[in-house]
Order: structure tokens, then C-alpha cells, then sequence
């Protein structure tokens, strides 16, 4: 059961979010002065939207059209255990961002949930795009857009489906639900949410590079062959992993691919990051507390060549490549409520942070106002 609610829209525009993150405002600061978004908004004066509302968000991508549905999910009456969780929050962030929360008057972006595919989702989400034009926004040059629905049956019908679901599934903003759940044990919340269907979502993998190793090659070699086949990478090109149980290393200079060996098949099924950090990186490299050790950077796929160019900087690093989980690893092991390691999904879509921001103030279906 998942309770959703209208919200009100900030519409700050591409040019705030070009300001914001480039710290500078058209001289009308320092230009090393920083900015809240906050600070942004009250500059410009963006509009918040009068009236509450549910909106349809939509990418258009060379890949195809991902959708998804954009409200307030009320914390008060949804279940704890409705919203499954995969990864581990760090506590100090979680207090910085309580923080953040009680003393600022907007949610820049929502937390991405994703669900099971949904055909009456599914029909609602065409209905509003094919009875409306989206909102005018520059960020429509980017292919972003938003339809916004405003009228009471067809938000009904969407509070009634979501209410239908038994379960939904984190994929972005562990942390910033984590403090709005702290805080709704003393104050009704509602956080502003994206919910995708698993159907839409793209899943990207993120490759790991551990800094400063102090490894032999027999030892290392020793370590991995416990549990993969290891073979050279023909003329040394960067490998990319093409399926599960399949990793790729990079060790002082050269490219390898390990293979998940017969004496590891009870591991087939086990997430090929949770393998890595608890066979290589923990065991091996003592990387324990992979959130907090600086010695671990992870890289998107998107960012592939910062990755191989993190390798060529620092020549007793190690760099190890994976291939991305399917939704269905990914709702699994959220269902099973296994912790993966940090940075284990790269999940698409990314709304552009500011694109979708909220007033704080949740807003409920029937104009009732919850601080």
C-alpha cells in the first residue's frame, strides 16, 4: 500500500539550475560566493504552482521514452516495509540531511522508486499524455518534459492504483528517505518521489578503482583464482564485461577477465558486486567499510573514460569492471532485503537536480496541509 499525494511544483528553469551549479549569478554576487538553491530561488523569484498536482515525467532518448509518475508519497500511511531498500545509509549524512530538511522550503529532486510493470499505470500515464501538451520549460531542449494533471477524478485514480501496490523499490535517495523516515516518528512527512516502472528503468553498472595497493601479482593472482578462471585480455584492451559472473581487471598495466570457477557456482547467484566486495575487496584489499575508505573510487559506465583515466594516474591502483544487474536482480535482491555494497545500480532515468523540485510543505489530496 502506497499512499500518494499532490504536490506543488517549483519551476526554477535550466537557466537557475545552470546558476546554481556554476555558483555564479549574471554578477549579482561574488563569484565565489555560494549559493543555496534556496537562495536562488528567492533571487529570481521562481514560481510555485497555485494549485496541487500529480505530473507524468518524461525523457525522450535515442534509446526510446522512459515515464514515470512524479507526487508526494506520505511516509504517515505507507507502510515502513513497503518501500525495500538495497543499500546501507551512512548516519552523519542522514543527521545533515534531518537537518536540511527541517530548515529549507524546497526538496530539489525526488527519490526514484521503482515498481512492478503496472498495466492501470500504465493506462493512466497514456491517458494524461495523450489528452495534454507538456509544460513550456527550457528543459524541454534537453528532452525533458512534464504534463501536468490537475484534475481531482484522474489524481483519484492514481491514489487509488498506487494504493493497490504492495511494495515499491529504492533506487535513488537512501539517504533522503532515511531522514524523512527519522523525522515521521515525531512529524508527518511526505517526501516528493518518481515512481518508474521496472519495465523502463535502465540499469548501468559503476566499475570500482582501489588507490595505493600494496599487492604482489602471485598473491593477488593466488586470491582471485579461489574463485575465477583468469585469462589475458587479447592487445590489452579495456574490458567491459558482457554477462553476470564475468569481471574485469586491470593490474599493473594489463587487462584480465575472471570467470566465476566450478568450485564458485553457489555463488552464480549472488550479485557480482556483493562477490567482489566480499571475496576481493574486503578479503584481499581490506576494503571493509567501502562507504567510508577513501582508497575506493566508483565510476558510472557513463563515465567510462574517467575511470580508465583514474587507472593510468596511479600505476599501483587496481581497477575492476562490471556488468550491470537486470531490474529483476535488482527488485530480488531488495525483496530478499540483501544490503548490496554502495554504488552497485547506476539507474536510469536522472532527473537533472532542480528540474523537479517541490515546496517542503506536503500537500494532501483534499487541500489538508501537513508541516
Amino acid at each position: 500500500m502506497i499512499k500518494i499525494s499532490p504536490l506543488k511544483a517549483l519551476q526554477p528553469g535550466k537557466d537557475i539550475f545552470d546558476l546554481m551549479i556554476s555558483d555564479q549569478v549574471n554578477g549579482k554576487v561574488h563569484k565565489n560566493e555560494q549559493l543555496s538553491f534556496e537562495d536562488l530561488l528567492n533571487l529570481f523569484g521562481c514560481p510555485l504552482d497555485d494549485r496541487p498536482a500529480i505530473y507524468v515525467y518524461e525523457f525522450r532518448s535515442e534509446f526510446g521514452i522512459m515515464r514515470g509518475i512524479w507526487a508526494a508519497t506520505d511516509l504517515s500511511q505507507t507502510p515502513e516495509n513497503a518501500i525495500k531498500r538495497h543499500e546501507e545509509t551512512v548516519s552523519s549524512k542522514v543527521e545533515s540531511l534531518k537537518i536540511d530538511r527541517k530548515s529549507k522550503t524546497t526538496q530539489k529532486s525526488p527519490i526514484l522508486l521503482v515498481h512492478k510493470k503496472d498495466k492501470a499505470l500504465d493506462a493512466l500515464i497514456d491517458f494524461v499524455v495523450r489528452t495534454r501538451k507538456p509544460l513550456a520549460s527550457e528543459w524541454s531542449q534537453m528532452e525533458h518534459f512534464l504534463y501536468q494533471v490537475l484534475e481531482e477524478d484522474v489524481i483519484e485514480k492514481f491514489v487509488e492504483e498506487f494504493m493497490k501496490l504492495q511494495a515499491v523499490y529504492l533506487a535513488d535517495g537512501h539517504h533522503r528517505l532515511e531522514a524523512a523516515c527519522s523525522l515521521q516518528k515525531s512529524i508527518p512527512q511526505q517526501i516528493s518521489s518518481l515512481f518508474v516502472s521496472a519495465d523502463v528503468i535502465s540499469i548501468g553498472a559503476f566499475h570500482r578503482v582501489v588507490l595505493g595497493v600494496d599487492i604482489s601479482y602471485s598473491l593477488l593472482m593466488e586470491k582471485l583464482k579461489q574463485y575465477y578462471y583468469i585469462s589475458k585480455i587479447p592487445n590489452n584492451k579495456a574490458y567491459k564485461p558482457d554477462r553476470k559472473n564475468r569481471l574485469g581487471l586491470f593490474f599493473k598495466g594489463e587487462w584480465y577477465q575472471l570467470d566465476l570457477n566450478e568450485a564458485s557456482i553457489a555463488l552464480c547467484d549472488v550479485p557480482d558486486t556483493v562477490i567482489l566486495q566480499d571475496k576481493i575487496l574486503s578479503a584481499v584489499l581490506g576494503i571493509n567499510k567501502p562507504k567510508e575508505d577513501d582508497r575506493l573510487i566508483c565510476y558510472p559506465d557513463c563515465k567510462w573514460s574517467e575511470f580508465l583515466a583514474e587507472l593510468d594516474r596511479d600505476e599501483n591502483s587496481i581497477g575492476f569492471s562490471l556488468f550491470p544487474m537486470t531490474a529483476e536482480a535488482f527488485i530480488t535482491a531488495a525483496e530478499k532485503a540483501e544490503f548490496l555494497p554502495p554504488k552497485s545500480t547506476w539507474i536510469a532515468p536522472k532527473v537533472p537536480q532542480g528540474f523537479m523540485a517541490s515546496s517542503a510543505v506536503a500537500i494532501m489530496a483534499k487541500g489538508e496541509r501537513v508541516n
